[in-house]
């Protein structure tokens, strides 16, 4: 068996009234801390990073067993790169701000142990483990949404629509699937140009994203079809929700006009099979786009 090795830090008793003193890199009293590195433990985090079922929850994860491997009552760590940002993390998920007035705003980048910078390889591994599973769960939403308006893309749309069809006959849940177009996009488009085009589809998504209820879902389809799961929906739900789309549209594009279209179709009333509620909720759009 590897033996473990304990991080020693420096710990000012009369800094603050929790008994720390959060010094910045390069304060006096910063320099020394640990010797030797935790190895047993930073591989066996390198091992959860695979089982972790999101990057938050390992971050946290990982400062609380290295808290309870080295003793630690208070770990703070500091992420800085251009793929994340900065992000701050307190261990036992508590708000980074209340260690010290100095320590959201400048800290630099590295761990902190009960207020002393650690200062050793231990640091530089455990960031990167944190900063890798952070990436993944970056990946992981961009591979599931759309890049311009941050709604669910087709692919993962269609996925929760099976789950939902499925749901609703095993235990006659009713939704509503929504399909909905802008009306006339090309020719805004062409007016407006790309960009005016963008601003629209992203105010189109934003007021989405502000007016769905829990348990609702919306994503873009492509083009201008967007696609909502609506949880006990019906035609006076989506009647208030087009009108709150032409709201916004207006608002992103300074008095642009604009109308929309929408198909709607019930499940499990109309359609219990996905691909006959989409097309059923398809061809009423196609009628409505033609009054």
């Amino acid at each position: 068996m590897v033996p473990t090795t304990r991080i020693e830090v420096d710990v000012s008793a009369s800094a603050s009234p929790s008994g720390r003193q959060w010094r910045l890199e390069g304060d006096p009293g910063a320099e020394g801390g640990p010797q030797e590195a935790a190895s047993p433990l930073l591989v066996s985090l390198a091992a959860d990073l695979a089982d972790c079922p999101n990057g938050i929850s390992f971050v946290y994860r990982a400062l609380e067993r290295m808290a309870e491997e080295q003793g630690w009552h208070d770990v703070v760590l500091v992420l800085d790169e251009p793929t994340i940002g900065r992000q701050v993390f307190r261990s036992g998920r508590g708000a980074p701000w209340e260690a010290d007035v100095r320590l959201a705003r400048d800290l630099l980048p590295g761990l902190y142990a009960d207020g002393t910078p650690v200062r050793h390889g231990i640091t530089e591994t455990l960031t990167d483990l944190c900063s890798v599973a952070l990436r993944i769960d970056l990946f992981r939403h961009d591979a599931s949404h759309d890049s311009l308006t941050g709604l669910l893309n087709r692919r993962s749309f269609e996925e929760l629509l099976v789950q939902s069809t499925s749901r609703s006959v095993r235990y006659g849940w009713p939704f509503a699937l929504v399909l909905i177009d802008v009306d006339r996009f090309k020719a805004l488009n062409d007016r407006i140009g790309h960009e005016g085009g963008d601003r629209l589809l992203r105010a189109v998504g934003a007021e989405l994203r502000r007016s769905l209820r829990a348990g609702d879902v919306a994503a873009r389809m492509g083009g201008d079809e967007f696609a909502l799961i609506l949880a006990k929906g019906d035609a006076e739900l989506v009647t208030a929700l087009l009108l709150r789309l032409e709201s916004a549209v207006r608002d992103a594009l300074e008095g642009e006009t604009t109308s929309f279209s929408a198909g709607l179709a019930m499940a499990p009333l109309e359609a219990t099979d996905p691909t006959e509620l989409y097309r059923l909720a398809d061809r009423r759009l196609y009628e409505a786009k033609r009054r």
